[in-house]
C-alpha cells in the first residue's frame, strides 16, 4: 500500500459508483430532460462515463453548453420523481461501513451530488445510520465541488479530521485529484464511472485500484470477509 492503513482514522466515501448505483435513475432523468429539450438522448454508457463531476459539467458534455443551464434546472426539478428507480447499494457497501464503524473509524459520504438527493438516497437505502457525516453540494454553504480543495477542507473541518489520517474511497479521477489536492490518501473501486486504466493513469500506479468494496475492506483494512460473500479474491 502507498500509505500505512494503521494511521487512518477517518474514511470518506464517494456516493455514485462507490457506495451506491444510482445510474438507472440518473439516466432516466437525463433522457426525460433531453427529450423535453428536443434532443435525442445519448446512450447509457456515455452518460455513465460523464458522471462524477458537477451535474452542470455532465450535462454540458451531453447536451451542449448552450442548453446546460436549462438542462440542470430541469434535471434538479425532475430528479426527485425518479431518484429511487433501480437504486441499490453496491457489493460490500453495508459490510464495510458496519465493520469500520465497529472498529472506531469516523465515516462520511463526500459527494458532488446535491445534498437533498444524497440524504434521501442514503435514508432510502438505510445507510444514513452507518455514517457520522454526509456532505453534498448545491446548498447555501456549499458552492464548491470535488476536486476543489475548499470542499475537502470544509468536510475535514466539520469532521475534526486531519487530511493525513483520512482515506477517500471513490471511483473516478475526481476522487484521486480531491485526495491529492488536500493531502489525503485515496483508494478507488471500479464499480462506477471509470475503467481501471483511467484510474491507474490518473494516480500513476495500480496499487490503489480495487474491483469493489470487499477488496478495499480486505486488502486495506484487513477485514474478514463474511462467510456468505461470493466475492472472488483470487
Amino acid at each position: 500500500m502507498p500509505f500505512d492503513p494503521k494511521k487512518i482514522k477517518t474514511v470518506l466515501f464517494d456516493l455514485d459508483g462507490t457506495l451506491i448505483d444510482n445510474f438507472t435513475a440518473i439516466y432516466k432523468c437525463y433522457s426525460d430532460v433531453s427529450r423535453e429539450l428536443g434532443l435525442e438522448p445519448k446512450g447509457y454508457a456515455q452518460l455513465r462515463a460523464t458522471v462524477g463531476g458537477a451535474i452542470s459539467l455532465t450535462l454540458s458534455r451531453l447536451i451542449g453548453d448552450d442548453l446546460a443551464e436549462e438542462g440542470v434546472r430541469r434535471f434538479r426539478e425532475h430528479f426527485p420523481q425518479v431518484m429511487f428507480d433501480g437504486v441499490f447499494t453496491l457489493p460490500g457497501g453495508e459490510w464495510i461501513l458496519d465493520n469500520l464503524r465497529q472498529r472506531g473509524y469516523k465515516l462520511g459520504v463526500f459527494t458532488n451530488k446535491d445534498y437533498p438527493a444524497t440524504t434521501a438516497l442514503l435514508d432510502f437505502l438505510k445507510l444514513s445510520p452507518r455514517l457520522d457525516f454526509i456532505f453534498g453540494t448545491n446548498t447555501p454553504d456549499m458552492p464548491w465541488r470535488k476536486p476543489d480543495k475548499r470542499y475537502t477542507d470544509y468536510a475535514l473541518g466539520k469532521m475534526g479530521a486531519l487530511a493525513q489520517e483520512t482515506l477517500l474511497v471513490g471511483d473516478s479521477p475526481y476522487d484521486i485529484l480531491s485526495a491529492r489536492n488536500a493531502g489525503m490518501h485515496v483508494a478507488c473501486v471500479t464499480t462506477g464511472t471509470h475503467m481501471p486504466e483511467a484510474l491507474i493513469e490518473c494516480y500513476g500506479s495500480p496499487e490503489i485500484v480495487f474491483p469493489n468494496l470487499y477488496f478495499v475492506g480486505k486488502e486495506v483494512f484487513g477485514l474478514p470477509l463474511p462467510a456468505t460473500t461470493n466475492c472472488d479474491l483470487k
